[in-house]
């Protein structure tokens, strides 16, 4: 191995048993110099030699090509000539975890800092809110973080435009919004784009993305709070959802955990935080069910919602079971218990590879009305 396996070393006893070892000195021989055991050697080598591999230098399988400090490597795929020399070489890497996490959380300690570790105090509505109607509003695929051009799919879209954009639409649902209680705010996943610090999904899809990870997270808490903060000036408590999405499955429980731990001396606020695919809540005889849509598919979500959730089910004669992830309108009414299942669209426009796919954004945010006695009573559904 080439003397580069040094710098792979994180001690100073790695370094001499490496040392001795690029200079051919036997493991029996370095453990007498050393003053330690042979194991003792195979272990500091070992330690060493896994590490490199790790970020892929192991020159005995042919890696030469490194990743970055923040990076590991995942898989290497290498061509080689008719005669057994390399021709080339593909390196496929992951953020390290720790680093993934970390770039997070320095997003958390900024915002926290500049919101002085607190949320603010908004005194309840004057207006006597009457409880036989719940509001609810389900917010679509958000997908902050994403990086789209009008000339490939009719519209731009960014951080700075994605943040305005909700804020805008909210506000105009709330100026119009009914005298309730209670408000239920769904967020239907994909709020975030990207899930790693490389622009890539959890399960890592390369995308299209604005931004890095701790900034685009940071503007991310900053509408959901602002969305909170509003609702709280028009009802006497709100209850928020947060779905996981294809896209987020991190980033979105670090929005919903940082979210908890925000409102938590607010006792108006309840960020709902189980980890479950799906959630139910019941008002009077009317339930309704979220999920983001990748899991549990359109046709099948209303025998889910009986099968998972028997006492909800059994108790409410008005049903709906509500998802994001298509990024347009479905409507279907069930048969199976007279369920109606809908999904909703986020107001980000198509990325390039959805555009190129044939998929084309509804760019909408709807908010319900759900009597106790008689389901959906009316709607209102802003578009940009």
């Amino acid at each position: 191995m080439e003397k580069k396996l040094i710098d792979y070393c994180t001690t100073d006893k790695q370094r001499e048993v490496i040392k001795l070892y690029l200079e051919g000195v036997s493991e029996n021989k370095s453990a007498a110099i050393l003053g330690v055991t042979r194991s003792a050697v195979q272990s500091h080598k070992r330690i060493v030699v896994r590490r490199a591999a790790g970020q892929g230098y192991s020159p005995n399988h042919d890696m030469i090509h490194t990743a970055p400090s923040t990076h590991l490597v995942k898989g290497t795929s290498t061509l080689y000539s008719e005669d057994g020399q390399v021709k080339a070489q593909w390196v496929k890497t992951n953020l390290k975890q720790e680093d993934q996490i970390q770039s997070i959380k320095n997003a958390l300690d900024e915002f926290l800092e500049d919101h002085k570790n607190k949320s603010p105090k908004i005194p309840k509505p004057k207006k006597k809110l009457k409880d036989q109607e719940l509001a609810v509003v389900n917010i679509g695929d958000a997908h902050f973080g994403m990086l789209a051009h009008d000339d490939i799919s009719g519209d731009n879209y960014d951080c700075k435009i994605a943040a305005s954009r909700h804020k805008e639409v909210f506000m105009r649902l709330m100026n119009n919004a009914p005298e309730c209680d209670t408000i239920v705010i769904n967020q239907l996943g994909d709020y975030y784009h990207a899930d790693t610090y490389i622009g890539t999904t959890t399960k890592g899809t390369p995308l299209d993305t604005d931004g890095r990870l701790e900034h685009v997270f940071l503007i991310g808490l900053e509408v959901m709070s602002f969305i909170v903060e509003e609702a709280l000036k028009r009802y006497n408590s709100v209850i928020v959802r947060h779905c996981r999405g294809n896209h987020d499955a991190i980033t979105s429980m670090a929005l919903k955990a940082q979210q908890q731990a925000y409102w938590r001396n607010n006792k108006r606020v309840t960020i709902e935080m189980s980890p479950a695919v799906c959630w139910v809540y019941q008002h009077g005889k009317t339930a309704f069910m979220v999920t983001h849509g990748d899991t549990i598919k359109h046709a099948k979500m209303a025998e889910y919602f009986a099968a998972r959730y028997p006492e909800e089910w059994g108790a409410s004669e008005h049903r709906y079971c509500w998802h994001g992830h298509i990024h347009s309108k479905q409507i279907s009414r069930e048969t199976y218990g007279q369920t109606i299942t809908e999904s909703f669209a986020g107001l980000p426009p198509s990325d390039a590879w959805h555009d190129s796919s044939g998929y084309v954004s509804g760019q909408s945010m709807c908010l319900l009305v759900l009597d106790k006695e008689k389901g959906e009573v009316r709607r209102s559904t802003e578009r940009l």
